[in-house]
């Protein structure tokens, strides 16, 4: 039955993957499970007062148009490629040859671009908006001991326009299958890192609008610049010196976030070679635990040749 107001639980989202910056696809879509969005084009209004036009306020003027925001998605086994395509570039896939494949993603890379739509397909009178030209700026996460894991990604796209039907009927689609916060590990050095209570990474491809003047108000592109990796991790202060020990050196750690599905062989990991750690005071705020957060902040490894690798391990055979 047809609806007259819209609904979260109806809406769906499709993408796909751009051949030329800001030029629609015409099919080839993915539809994608998603949690919220604040995706969308808004164009705000300027004002520039002039004299000797009375005391009663002038019309305004319309500012240049900007198509951005936030998607949070599933960290799930299968979909959750895509979006990792979108934020570093096509991953190196190698086939396990038991129906599983590697994909390894790296930072650092060219990305490629997206069109996304988001439909109100229930609706009476339907509407689909669709963004072209849209890159995928930040991936961030939290890490705790129970819960879902999800994730939230940072889109910058060119500009949005709006459709009285989808712009593909057949989307392909992934059978969901969830990470879970209950399997997360955080390791440093490759081990388990103790009396770890809570955990964030956040990676920025630190994307850049080329604003050039048109008339359309639209921009030219997104650039990509100095890729970035931060987060923290919470400790509770114990006898482990795996960090502080590492910090009176001055030295970097490797540390790596990840998730698997028990009895499978699906998991996801974002390992970071070279991590520096702050040091940080010891304080006690009662008769609880004594717990510390320290920011990290990632660097490139000479060695290694990466900021940050993903590697998610399931039955895609390629993205």
């Amino acid at each position: 039955m047809a609806k007259t107001r819209a609904y979260g639980a109806d809406c769906i989202l499709l993408a796909a993957f751009e051949t030329v910056y800001g030029t629609l696809p015409a099919d080839g879509y993915g539809r994608l499970s998603f949690k919220d969005s604040s995706l969308g084009a808004e164009r705000p209004l300027g004002y520039d007062p002039l004299l000797g036009q009375g005391r009663d306020a002038q019309d305004p003027f319309y500012e240049a148009i900007k198509d951005e925001g936030d998607i949070g998605v599933p960290l799930d086994v299968r979909a959750l490629g895509f979006w990792l395509k979108g934020l570093f570039g096509a991953p190196a896939t190698a086939d396990n040859g038991d129906g599983t494949f590697d994909h390894v993603f790296t930072s650092g890379g060219t990305l490629p671009s997206l069109t996304i739509e988001i439909g109100h397909a229930q609706l009476a009178v339907p509407k689909f908006f669709r963004h072209g030209g849209a890159k995928l700026d930040k991936l961030s996460f939290d890490m705790a001991r129970s819960g879902a894991a999800n994730a939230s990604i940072g889109v910058i796209a060119q500009g949005e326009t709006e459709a009285a039907t989808t712009i593909d009927p057949t989307p392909a689609t992934f059978a969901l299958k969830r990470f879970s916060q209950g399997s997360g590990t955080i390791r440093v050095g490759g081990g388990q890192l103790a009396n770890v209570v809570g955990g964030k990474l956040s990676f920025s491809n630190n994307l850049e609008r080329v604003e050039t003047i048109r008339a359309d108000g639209l921009i030219d592109g997104v650039d990509e610049t100095e890729a970035t990796a931060e987060g923290s991790v919470d400790i509770r202060f114990g006898t482990d010196t795996t960090l502080t020990a590492a910090i009176a050196a001055e030295s970097p750690v490797e540390m790596e976030y990840g998730f698997t599905i028990p009895g499978s062989p699906f998991a996801l990991t974002f390992h970071l070679p070279r991590v520096f750690c702050p040091k940080k005071k010891q304080e006690i705020k009662g008769p609880g635990g004594i717990q510390a957060s320290y920011d990290w902040r990632a660097a490139r490894d000479p060695v290694a040749g990466y900021l940050l690798r993903v590697t998610l391990v399931n039955d895609v055979a390629g993205y």
